[in-house]
């Protein structure tokens, strides 16, 4: 299996397409870097994809993954390093990449188009966390005493399905959402993975006006990708951003959260064909 190694990290991801360029993939919470196969069409082409397994997810290890440490949390500059150095690893001949990101992965690309946005050609936000975090997520990962009582749930199967089932009956995640958490927490080593997930990404923040900043000076691409019934990332959040931007798409699917799909790679397919064509 390809893996990049360093001193802190152990970063397994899967390849796909045979494209002239590079994207880097960062998939959702709960998934894994396969998560992207349903639009390897759309992309193959023209990309080789380099799609990442995310910290506690799948076969990506960190040297320490001590609580300590999964309290001390990640910062930007820090994942930006972990794939400047990955990129430096494909001896692209300083070539620009691109890349992909789904709800909890866009923490992740948002961290690489903040430290390299001047090796950056296009990037794709689908249902993206980042632009504006969601205040559920925000209070169980940064406030002390909701964070540890999380901690605590780890080893209450129980009060954490409550939970969950009453969220969303107060609206904060949607149907398809709250499936997905609750088949992330039928085992104490999935639930533990998810809280030292929100835990050690608490710090992943960002600012709008600086990424348009960015996106603008360095004449990026990009492209984003909502549901119209989202509740966890809403459109309205995308229409806001994409005004600030030169070089924009953006997109409302008549879909929840889970966009990652095969209705997903033909949009996408047909736009790369027609932005390619210009």
């Amino acid at each position: 299996m390809p893996f990049y190694s360093n001193d802190h990290v152990k970063l397994h991801y899967y390849e796909y397409g045979n494209g002239p360029d590079i994207l880097l993939a960062f998939h959702g919470f709960g998934m894994r870097g396969t998560q992207f196969r349903v639009l390897e069409s759309a992309f193959s082409s023209k990309y080789k994809i380099y799609s990442f397994d995310l910290f506690f997810h799948g076969e990506t290890e960190l040297r320490d993954s001590s609580l300590s440490t999964v309290r001390k949390g990640l910062n930007p500059q820090e994942y930006g390093n972990h794939i400047r150095d990955f990129i430096n690893s494909l001896n692209t001949d300083n070539k620009k990449i691109s890349l992909l990101s789904y709800s909890m992965g866009s923490l992740m690309a948002l961290s690489v188009l903040e430290n390299l946005p001047e090796s950056i050609d296009s990037v794709f936000f689908i249902a993206p966390d980042g632009f504006k975090p969601n205040k559920l997520l925000q209070i169980g990962s940064r406030n002390l005493l909701i964070n540890r009582f999380l901690y605590k749930m780890v080893y209450s199967p129980k009060t954490i399905n409550l939970l969950l089932d009453f969220i969303l009956k107060l609206k904060y995640i949607d149907s398809s959402l709250h499936y997905i958490l609750r088949n992330e927490c039928k085992t104490t080593e999935t639930r533990l993975a998810g809280y030292n997930s929100i835990t050690y990404h608490a710090k992943l923040s960002f600012e709008q006006n600086k990424i348009a900043e960015l996106l603008n000076k360095n004449e990026i691409n990009s492209f984003f990708y909502f549901g119209a019934t989202d509740i966890l990332f809403p459109a309205k959040i995308g229409i806001g951003f994409s005004k600030k931007l030169k070089n924009s798409k953006l997109m409302v699917l008549q879909e929840g959260h889970d966009l990652v799909n095969e209705t997903l790679n033909e949009i996408i397919k047909l736009q790369l064909q027609n932005h390619d064509q210009r």
